[in-house]
């Protein structure tokens, strides 16, 4: 998949969009990011998402047999209740240039291998007191990413750390030792996420300096990332060739959620460990910090390029394998920058990618307004100091 476009769907009246080995998609609430990144989705896996929903014991064919009714049905399963009318009869939706029928996707009778790791903004719902929920155990008005990544993130837990007392972080051998020691600095301090087994039920706790903390008793920002962390250890494998084989795309929505700027500059740093082992990564912000970190790396590739600025940037020691990725990243990757801008007939999807704060153009030196406020602060403490002056 290069490009992606769809029009009229929900809010968004217009979007196109050519991806990078990481893209960023911004602006403000209710703009319609989901929606699409959802739609995307649907567009790569609707084999997989077909057949899993059934699998599943679910069914949205009615027994009238009325396609439009039966559409209607599997839109509001997948995309959440109460969704059906954001795709109608004048949505058009086109991956690489090829047109889409939502019908035909339906009608598929493939059971492919998923192609799209999609971690959702909801992503804390899917742990209950401490251990991932199952794919049934969801309302059916819940979308279908969520219980699809809670499901994947239950199978981990039972395949790869079913023993009472394994840790999961630290996990030696599984993260890099600049990124283990980056998540604690800035998230953990200390100390470790454990299973422990609690009236005949499994928890995943935390231990600091001997004391036991249950999952609701872990700091906000704890609990945010602790099912974010988990989906970075499902696209990790220990060995060769170190990424899910069939898995090539990795959706983040809001990945900033409840995290301190140290704390989001380390989720970078994993983003950046996911483009290296090659997989191609979409996110969903309202951080400019992302788009900090996106416009250095950009500057770094159009001028003189030496690595100590990246250690710099990071605030990481010095290592080979961190050169080697730097390098990866300045010379192989491409990144992009989509802004949501709500207009008064819809929203309409701009490539903003140049990030230039020079531009004329407010939506682009702004970056999708996530720094207009930090400029009007300027400019009005100035204006201030000038008239008193």
């Amino acid at each position: 998949m290069q490009q992606f476009s769809i029009t009229n769907l929900g809010q968004i009246k217009k979007a196109d969009i050519t991806f990078g080995y990481l893209t960023l998609l911004v602006g403000p609430q209710a703009t319609g990011k989901s929606i699409l990144l959802q739609s995307i989705k649907l567009a790569i896996d609707s084999g997989y998402i077909v057949n899993n929903i059934k699998a599943n014991g679910y069914e949205w064919e009615s027994d009238t047999g009325n396609n439009h009714e039966n559409i209607g049905n599997f839109i509001d399963f997948y995309f959440g209740e109460g969704m059906r009318s954001i795709w109608g009869r004048e949505t058009n939706c086109c991956l690489d240039r090829q047109s889409i029928n939502i019908a035909d996707l339906l009608k598929s009778k493939i059971e492919p291998k998923e192609k799209l790791f999609y971690m959702p903004a909801q992503r804390v719902l899917t742990l209950d007191n401490g251990w991932p929920r199952s794919f049934l155990s969801f309302e059916i008005g819940d979308p279908y990413v969520v219980r699809n990544f809670s499901e994947h993130l239950r199978l981990l837990m039972q395949k790869d750390w079913g023993n009472q007392g394994s840790p999961i972080f630290p996990q030696k051998g599984l993260l890099k030792q600049y990124l283990s020691e980056a998540l604690d600095r800035s998230i953990f301090h200390g100390a470790q996420v454990k299973i422990t087994t609690i009236r005949m039920r499994k928890r995943i706790l935390l231990n600091l300096q001997g004391n036991t903390l249950s999952f609701m008793a872990w700091s906000a920002g704890q609990r945010e990332f602790m099912p974010l962390l988990l989906g970075f250890y499902w696209l990790m494998p220990k060995s060769p060739p170190w990424k899910k084989s069939n898995i090539d795309w990795v959706v983040i929505e809001e990945p900033e959620m409840e995290l301190h700027p140290e704390a989001i500059l380390s989720v970078i740093m994993m983003c950046l460990e996911l483009l290296h082992r090659g997989y191609r990564v979409i996110v969903s912000t309202h951080s400019p910090i992302l788009l900090e970190a996106v416009w250095a790396i950009r500057c770094f590739q159009e001028e003189n390029y030496q690595s100590e600025y990246f250690y710099k940037l990071f605030d990481v020691n010095e290592s080979l394998e961190l050169t080697i990725l730097f390098d990866d990243i300045v010379k192989n990757k491409q990144f992009f920058t989509y802004y949501f801008q709500q207009e008064k007939t819809g929203v309409f999807v701009r490539d903003i990618s140049s990030l230039d704060p020079f531009a004329n153009d407010s939506a682009i030196a702004n970056w999708g307004g996530l720094t207009s406020f930090s400029s009007q602060v300027s400019d009005v403490v100035s204006q201030a100091i000038q008239e008193k002056a």
